[in-house]
């Protein structure tokens, strides 16, 4: 048995030094000389960079957290008209990804969009004529991300509430504070570990975003990386701008792990009670209705909408023999990509529950870095380091070791990007796993092997299905990784709605989008039934 743990041990260390591969290759680019590219990057747009991702962070942060919050603060203490529905449907702007979002909204009220068109024609008058504010700008790039991105926070704030005592609210009560003394005093400082968290988990997503900003003409970090790269051909620089972005995002980290240090609000479990919702009328329900519904219907009913019309109108010119090759690829590359994952995270925090010790749990941190990196930045990390490997084995072998620019870097960047979030999956799946059961199992001289199959597994497969739909999910939606590493002419359908909205074919787009926008709402289903069974 004593081989079988080590040899579980070796294996996630060897997995996990992997995985990091990148993300160090990319840190020691922060030391190298300067080349004459990144001098005129340095004195021309480096500081736009710097601004625009700091307005993004700034921005996108305040809204998310604006209808995150007060959304989950009425589904969790009110019961009102719709409440239940909304409970769920709150949820579903996740399956729409930002850059499919932002080719609908710029669709519709751009300058050549078909809203805006419409009421030019009911006034009259062109485009000079009237006051006009252009979507496809740095503020339109806030509103777009922040109305996908609003259930990060509204997710985490609704979970955090819902283990909430009543009796502190009812102890609020005892000092005479009304309903906005208690939200202000009591329910928003209790609430601040987990804005925070849903915030910050917002805020990453924003900086990592490649095509709502390369499409809205906003210069950023992940903009620059890529002109770096495919316009300029410069890896090194590239590499280079990803390094500052990566310091960047981990400060971000430490300022968030800063601010909930040692803040613990919970409810002692002696005297947790649920909290007993209070049932709204009159103008108060009509109220809370309409302010569910407007983040509800801007960030998904009016663009899915807007999608199944242009999808209707564009279909029978998209769909081909091609498209269908491509839909099946996307899926493969999803399924494929998302049983890698979800298996090696499951070892990984396998090996931790069985040894631990604190070599197990650094190697699951370090594993779970991956997902703070922007998509963009793990792809330059695998070129870089994948390049410098194949010229010394040139130089040393007189042959090369080509794995950039084929399935297996996708799947590896994949690998990097995501296994943070099955990790995360597992660990609350393995936490309610009382550890008496494998001290049981050992006592009665039942095998590791044997004690996981038929003891351990059956009680987490919930998790281990809920890790293989998320990554799948976003495998699916996933754009600047799969741009960077995927084969010669290997599209995806993220990559195709990109493309035909590239060449302003943006009804045109909604197929590949619409595509993809179902496949997300079905994993939002499926995961959602899988949270009430399990």
């Amino acid at each position: 048995m004593t081989i079988k743990l080590k040899g579980l041990k070796l294996s996630s260390a060897v997995l996990t030094l992997l995985i990091s591969i990148p993300m160090v290759t990319i840190f020691l680019f922060l030391f190298i000389g300067n080349t004459e590219n990144w001098e005129h990057i340095k004195n021309t747009v480096l500081l736009d960079y710097i601004y625009n991702t700091l307005y993004i962070m700034i921005g996108v942060g305040l809204l998310t957290t604006l209808l995150g919050f007060t959304t989950a603060y009425l589904i969790s203490l009110y019961e009102f008209s719709f409440s239940k529905i909304f409970d769920y449907a709150l949820i579903l702007p996740f399956a729409i990804p930002t850059y499919i979002m932002a080719f609908i909204y710029n669709g519709m009220f751009g300058i050549s969009g078909n809203v805006t068109g419409y009421f030019l024609g009911l006034m009259d008058k062109n485009i000079s004529e009237v006051p006009f504010w252009d979507i496809q700008s740095i503020e339109g790039a806030v509103i777009v991300m922040s109305l996908v991105l609003y259930p990060y926070v509204y997710l985490v704030c609704r979970t955090y509430l819902s283990f909430e005592s009543s009796s502190i609210i009812e102890a609020a009560k005892t000092f005479n504070l009304n309903t906005w003394q208690i939200l202000k005093k009591v329910i928003l400082p209790i609430s601040r570990p987990a804005i925070i968290a849903g915030s910050t988990l917002a805020v990453m997503e924003a900086v990592s975003d490649f095509g709502v900003m390369d499409y809205f003409g906003v210069n950023t970090f992940v903009t620059g990386i890529f002109r770096l790269w495919e316009g300029m051909g410069s890896i090194e620089d590239a590499s280079k701008l990803a390094s500052i972005l990566m310091t960047f995002i981990f400060i971000l980290i430490l300022l968030e792990r800063f601010q909930r240090r040692n803040k613990v609000y919970k409810s002692s479990g002696k005297d947790f009670r649920p909290i007993t919702k209070i049932k709204l009328s009159g103008y108060q329900n009509v109220l809370a209705v309409v302010i569910c519904f407007i983040p509800l219907f801007f960030g998904f009913l009016m663009p899915f909408v807007q999608l199944i019309f242009w999808f209707i109108d564009s279909y029978k010119t998209v769909i081909d023999e091609d498209f269908i090759e491509l839909f099946f690829r996307t899926i493969q590359l999803g399924v494929i990509s998302a049983t890698v994952i979800t298996s090696i995270a499951l070892l990984v925090v396998y090996n931790f529950r069985i040894n631990k010790d604190k070599t197990s749990s650094s190697l699951v941190q370090i594993t779970k870095l991956g997902y703070s990196i922007p998509g963009a930045v793990v792809a330059v990390g695998i070129l870089s380091f994948f390049g410098i490997l194949n010229e010394y084995m040139l130089k040393l072998f007189d042959t090369s070791f080509l794995v950039s620019g084929t399935a297996l870097a996708v799947v590896f960047g994949y690998l990097v990007r995501f296994i943070a979030i099955s990790i995360n999956n597992f660990e609350a799946g393995f936490n309610r796993i009382p550890q008496s059961y494998d001290d049981a199992a050992q006592i009665s001289g039942i095998g590791q092997f044997k004690t996981f199959r038929k003891v351990i597994f059956p009680l987490i497969k919930n998790s281990a299905f809920a890790s293989f739909i998320i990554i799948f999910i976003e495998v699916v939606k996933e754009l600047p990784l799969t741009m960077v590493l995927r084969p010669f002419d290997y599209n995806t359908l993220a990559i195709r709605a990109f493309e035909l909205n590239e060449q302003a074919q943006t009804i045109e787009s909604a197929v590949p989008s619409m595509c993809i926008v179902i496949i997300g709402i079905i994993s939002v289903i499926l995961l959602t039934r899988n949270m009430k069974k399990a």
